[in-house]
Order: C-alpha cells, then sequence, then structure tokens
C-alpha cells in the first residue's frame, strides 16, 4: 500500500502539468485553430517537455536544496529519518502545486509566456491558418458544388446589383470575383447571420459553431464589409462606362470579403481535420480546387521508421553474435531510446531537405544546405542528450533515490559518444533525401542508394564511437573474447543501410506524389477541366502512325508534314465572349507538330481566363480547305473550324463549345473566330472593350466570317395562312 501511495505522488501531478499546459499552451483558444494538429502537438509537446524539466528543478530542489523538507524538518526540531522519509514523498506533488502558484508571480509569468511564445512560433500559431487562407483567397479555383447555394447566390446578384454582375466561370473578370466573393459569404457566413441552413457545417456544426464564436469580431468586420462590397457592386455594374475609382473601390471590397471569409474557412478547416487528405476532402467538398501539391514527409512515416529502428536494434542485440545476452527490459528500453534518436534525426534532416528543395523550385544548387543541417544535427544531438538522461532520472527519482540527477550525467558522460550517430544520421539523411531522392529513379533504385550511403556514413562514423568509449562500457554489451570495435563497425553500418533505406523509400513516394499532385495540377490549368490528365487519344479514332512516316493518321486527315510545315507558329485568336457579346475575348494558339503522335497539335497560351485553357489535336480531311482544332476530354467536345490561311491572310471560322453566362446551366454556344498569324508586332491580348487600339481591327475580321467562312441558320419563318374566302 505504500508503493501505491509512493507512486501516486508521481502519477497524480503528471495529467494535471498536461493539462495546465494544455490550456495554457491553447490561450487564447484560437491556437488549435490556427495551425495543423501535428504542429500544434508538437508545440505542445515541446511546451510540456519544458514544464517537465522545470518540474524535475524544483523536484530537485525541494527535496535537496536549500528549502528541500530536510531543512524544513530540521526547522521543525524533528530530524527524524522516518519523519524525513513521509515529507520526502509528498515532493513531486508539492513540486507541482509550487509551480501552479507561482505562475501569478509576474517574472514567473514572464518567463513562461516567453517560453509558451516560442512553442507557438514552432507551431506556426496562426501562421499556418494564415497562410491556408491567402491560399485559398487568391490562388485557389472555387466554384459552389451546392445548387442551392448557386440558386442563392444568383438571386441576391440578380435582386440586389444586376444580372450582368453574375458570372460563375473563373475568367478572371470583375462579373466572376465579385460572384466569387459573395458565393464564399453566402456559403460560410451568410446562414449564420440569417439562421438558414448551412450545408458546411453539417460535418462538424460543433467546430464551425466554435469557430463563429471565437472569430465573433472578424464576423462583425466582414459583416460591414460586404455590405460595402454590395455597395460597390451596384455602383460598378450598373454604371455605362465604369469610372476608374469604382472599379477600385469594387477590387478591394471583394479583396477584403473574400480574405475574410477565407480565414474563418482556413480555421474551421485546420480545426475539424488533423491530416493533409481530409482537410484537402472537406476543402473539395466545400468547392475549393485541392489538387495543391504535397510535401510533406508525414507523421506515419515517421512513427513507422521509429517503430522499424526499434525491431531491429532490439532484435541485433538480442540474437546477433558477440553481444552479452541482456534482459528484456534492458533491450526494449536501449531500443526505445535508439529509435527515439532516429526519429528525432529523421525528422531534422527530411525538414532541411524540403524546406532546401522548396528554395531551389526542382533546380539543382551547387551549394548544399550544410549549415542548416548542422544547425538542424546540433538539435537532434541535444534532444538525443536530454533523452538519454531523462530515462535515467526519471526512474531514479521515482524510486527515491537521493543521487538520481547525479547519477543519470554521470552515466550520460560515460555513453555520451552515442549522440554522434543521430547527428550523422541528420547530415547523411538530409543531404541524401535533397539530391538522390529527387532525381528521376525508380522508388527501389532510390532506396538502395538510400542504404548504400547511409551505412557508409554510419561505418564511417562507428569507429570514433569505438575509440571514445571505455572498454568498461563495451564489456557490459559485448563479450570479452569478441572484437568489440569491429562489432560496433559492422552493427552500425547495417543498421544505417536500413534507416537509409526506409526514409529514402518512403521519402521518393511522398515525392512522387508531390510530383504527380503538381503535374495533374498544372495540366487541369491548361485543359480546364476539373481532373484532367495528360492528353490521350480521341476514343474511337485509328491511332497515329509512326512518327518516322512524316504522316498523320487517316482519322487526322492523312497529311504529312511537309504539307503542314507552313502553318505551324504562334497565332493569336480573338473572338466574342459568350458572356458580353461586346468584349473580344483574345489569346494566342500555338501550332506545331507532334513527332509522338505524327500530327498537328495545339496549345491555347496566355488566356485570360485561363481555367478554360485547351490544347488537342488538329484534323484535315483532304480536299476541302478547312481545319478543325479539335479537344475531346472526359466526353466533353470543343470544336474550332477556320480556313487554311494563305500567306498574309488570316484563318477564320466558327467555335463551338458549351457556356454558362447563368452560372446555373451550360448551353451549346457557338460564334465567330478568327486566327491571326503573330508577326514581330505584339497583339494584345486579354477581354478587349470597345475603348481599346485593336477593338476595331478585331471586330471587322469578325464581322467578315459571316457568310464567307462560317454560316448561323436562322429559325424558319412561320407558313403564311391562305385566307378562306
Amino acid at each position: 500500500m505504500q508503493e501505491v501511495v509512493q507512486y501516486s505522488e508521481w502519477i497524480i501531478p503528471v495529467p494535471l502539468l498536461i493539462a495546465i499546459a494544455w490550456v495554457r499552451f491553447n490561450s487564447p483558444p484560437t491556437n488549435r485553430s490556427g495551425t495543423t494538429f501535428a504542429l500544434f502537438s508538437i508545440g505542445l509537446t515541446i511546451y510540456c517537455l519544458l514544464i517537465a524539466v522545470l518540474w524535475l528543478l524544483v523536484i530537485i530542489a525541494v527535496s535537496q536544496g536549500s528549502i528541500g523538507f530536510d531543512k524544513l524538518s530540521l526547522a521543525l526540531g524533528s530530524a527524524n529519518p522516518q519523519a524525513q522519509g513521509e515529507f520526502a514523498q509528498y515532493t513531486p506533488l508539492v513540486a507541482a502545486l509550487m509551480m501552479v502558484a507561482a505562475t501569478h508571480v509576474s517574472w514567473v509569468r514572464r518567463i513562461d509566456n516567453t517560453a509558451r511564445a516560442f512553442c507557438i512560433a514552432l507551431a506556426a500559431i496562426p501562421r499556418e491558418a494564415d497562410r491556408l487562407a491567402l491560399e485559398l483567397a487568391q490562388t485557389a479555383d472555387f466554384r459552389p458544388r451546392s445548387e442551392r447555394l448557386r440558386n442563392k447566390v444568383g438571386e441576391v446578384i440578380r435582386h440586389e446589383i444586376a444580372a450582368q454582375a453574375l458570372s460563375f466561370e473563373p475568367d478572371g473578370s470583375p462579373a466572376a470575383r465579385f460572384t466569387r466573393a459573395v458565393a464564399l459569404y453566402w456559403m460560410f457566413v451568410g446562414p449564420n447571420s440569417n439562421a438558414a441552413p448551412n450545408e458546411v457545417a453539417t460535418g462538424n456544426r460543433a467546430a464551425y459553431a466554435r469557430i463563429m464564436q471565437l472569430g465573433e469580431a472578424t464576423v462583425v468586420r466582414l459583416a460591414a464589409r460586404y455590405d460595402e462590397l454590395m455597395e460597390a457592386g451596384l455602383a460598378y455594374f450598373t454604371a455605362a462606362n465604369p469610372a476608374k475609382e469604382l472599379k477600385q473601390a469594387l477590387n478591394r471590397s471583394i479583396g477584403e470579403v473574400t480574405l475574410l471569409t477565407c480565414s474563418l474557412i482556413a480555421r474551421y478547416v485546420l480545426c475539424s481535420n488533423a491530416t493533409e487528405s481530409k482537410r484537402r476532402q472537406r476543402l473539395s467538398a466545400m468547392g475549393f480546387d485541392a489538387t495543391g501539391a504535397i510535401w510533406t514527409f508525414g507523421a506515419d512515416q515517421w512513427v513507422s521508421t521509429i517503430l522499424g529502428v526499434i525491431v531491429l536494434s532490439a532484435a541485433m542485440m538480442a540474437i546477433m553474435p558477440g553481444t552479452l545476452p541482456l534482459s528484456a527490459d534492458h533491450i526494449l528500453r536501449i531500443s526505445v531510446m535508439f529509435g527515439l534518436s532516429i526519429g528525432f534525426a529523421v525528422i531534422g534532416g527530411v525538414w532541411v531537405a524540403q524546406r532546401f528543395l522548396e528554395r531551389q523550385h526542382g533546380e539543382t544548387s551547387v551549394h548544399p544546405p550544410i549549415a542548416e543541417l548542422t544547425l538542424a544535427a546540433l538539435i537532434v544531438a541535444g534532444l538525443s542528450a536530454g533523452l538519454r538522461i531523462a530515462t535515467r532520472l526519471v526512474p531514479a527519482l521515482i524510486q527515491g533515490s537521493s543521487s538520481a540527477l547525479p547519477d543519470a550525467v554521470s552515466q550520460f558522460l560515460e555513453r555520451w559518444p552515442g549522440i554522434i550517430i543521430p547527428f550523422t544520421c541528420t547530415v547523411s539523411l538530409g543531404m541524401l533525401c535533397a539530391y538522390p531522392g529527387t532525381r528521376p529513379w525508380s522508388q527501389l533504385r532510390v532506396a538502395a542508394v538510400g542504404a548504400l550511403a547511409n551505412g557508409l556514413a554510419f561505418i564511417a562514423t562507428a569507429p570514433l564511437i569505438g575509440r571514445l568509449l571505455s572498454d568498461e562500457v563495451l564489456a557490459q554489451y559485448y563479450k570479452p573474447q569478441a572484437h568489440a570495435r569491429v562489432l560496433i563497425v559492422i552493427y552500425t553500418g547495417l543498421i544505417g543501410a536500413a534507416i537509409g533505406a526506409m526514409v529514402l523509400w518512403q521519402f521518393k513516394r511522398s515525392e512522387r506524389a508531390r510530383l504527380a499532385d503538381a503535374v495533374h495540377a498544372a495540366e487541369a490549368a491548361r485543359a480546364g477541366v476539373p481532373g484532367l490528365a495528360a492528353l490521350k487519344p480521341p476514343e474511337g479514332l485509328d491511332p497515329a502512325a509512326p512518327s518516322r512516316t512524316g504522316l498523320a493518321a487517316q482519322a487526322y486527315g492523312g497529311y504529312s508534314y511537309e504539307k503542314v510545315r507552313d502553318l505551324v507558329g504562334t497565332y493569336v485568336c480573338f473572338r466574342p465572349a459568350f458572356t458580353a457579346p461586346d468584349v473580344i475575348s483574345s489569346y494566342l494558339i500555338d501550332l506545331h507538330w507532334d513527332k509522338e503522335t505524327s500530327c498537328l497539335t495545339f496549345d491555347e497560351q496566355d488566356r485570360e481566363d485561363v481555367a478554360h485553357t485547351q490544347r488537342g489535336r488538329v484534323y484535315m480531311p483532304e480536299g476541302r480547305p478547312f481545319m478543325s482544332f479539335v479537344t475531346v476530354e472526359g466526353g466533353g467536345i470543343r470544336l474550332v473550324t477556320v480556313s487554311l490561311p494563305s500567306k498574309g491572310e488570316s484563318a477564320r471560322g466558327l467555335i463551338m463549345t458549351l457556356s454558362n453566362p447563368s452560372g446555373m446551366q451550360f448551353t451549346p454556344a457557338s460564334a465567330p473566330i478568327v486566327l491571326r498569324r503573330v508577326t514581330e508586332k505584339k497583339a494584345p491580348l486579354g477581354f478587349i472593350r470597345a475603348d481599346a487600339p485593336e477593338y476595331e481591327s478585331y471586330r471587322q475580321e469578325l464581322a467578315a466570317v459571316v457568310p464567307a467562312f462560317g454560316l448561323f441558320a436562322g429559325t424558319p419563318r412561320p407558313a403564311r395562312l391562305s385566307l378562306v374566302r
């Protein structure tokens, strides 16, 4: 019973201190919603470790210092050792209570605030929320998925502003940006203001209510900015010729409403979902384009690496020849300590490598991040040293040892060369991830290179460790007749190879996922279709002829490269905008010969509405003076048929595609289109309005399309009724 009471004096303060650390670290309560769960946990863990270290120091001071219980017993006139022991067993609890009481002292509170601020900075609070908010506001494509939301936004804009202010197409026009801001507001904040059903909060109403409560000041400010946005929209879209000041006021209001709304959305997503994939799914369900690049060596990979190292090191200590038999708890303690040290090294090395690659943007650098890796390795070595001391100090304190700290420090000094391994591992893994980890090699090859290089790094370090360790320490783990220092080199090299293989295997997989996601996002931006992969041959058509023949497949017209080489080049393409007939949309089309498919292909470039950028192949029927630019993806077809341009002339014809001017449904749309070869003079691009210098030239060429190069058949007139006499 006495042992239970003694251990309870250590067990009770631990959850108490953790609870206090959680409350203080999450103060103000927006911290948890200001960063990812992983970063928040890391910051909280470090804050708890700082409190634990302070707690141990207070325990030492209370038990052995000038304010210790031994001095108190003497002051009370009781030098009975039994009485001192009864006092001493309450040391951990008294130390915890002293720490709680000390937070009311001003200078102690300042120290605590400094430590907490340091840990909050490590956890990226609130920078992660601000970063996500800026990404959602400025770069992420947003298209409302809910028909209810689209109807609500359409009703608000048409009734309060004008129909021309409504556009769900992400073409960068004022109407599109205005509609996006209004849709964001009514998706997240509007239902809360008028007690309407909120589809966003269905999955986690508690988190939504918490964010709206904590961000009450932001919500109030956002409501005022929304009113200003509607006033600015009414002034701009109802003006016959909006002045520059009206446009500036509209842009300012759009930016403020969008950023404030996205800041609330970012905190809601971060508070609701702990993992990257779940956050992406939630954003995608809201209507955001969540195809951003994945750039992470996550907690799963880190934990699996630690577990692998623990199992491997335990197995080697248990079965490898030349080692002394150790007890199971001894093997487990050493294996866990070594695995956690390697875990620190993996975090440090991979983190530095990712930061280095992010700065380089995929470019090869001749200056490796030696300074950052060295700093990270020193931090890892310090954490490993603290871990080694703590694993000896805490059990001794629990047992009531009066020399716990000196014994733990003395034992660490005997075995301190062991921290060289995590130091070396940090530098080695950082260099391997930064260079071989990004090479265009297979995952197996990268893992093999990682195993070889990291194993050699460990082998190079092992002789130094063996030389620094005393014979007395080596005799505790190796048999007398064994060559202990040789075995250290062998076993260390094997463990290093295993660590390198595991880390590089997983890093390469995450790197491949990142690159695949980046390509996916780039292709989607070019083609304007969510989820678009690389261009595939249209369904049901003949395969392309081998490139060495220089002939296109019969499905494309069977034309040769020599026949169409004069068409290769860059053209400025212009046509009427579907949502605003008085505006001309102008962009570039690059026409080139694709050797792999052996046919002409086209790529649109520099479109103002970049989300609708197209690319595809050129069909040219023999004996007809027209060619067709065809995009086929996911069942959708866009067709541009224009004349074959003669020397110095433009190509003219018609475009057939889909448009959604109302934002509620798609409608087939057709318009005249002209392709003019780009000369030395730079053509104006974007949305060309009536006051632009090239507007009249573009308009006249478009007017010349019908009827020579395109025909719009009208609706038949009603039949004449015969008169009955």
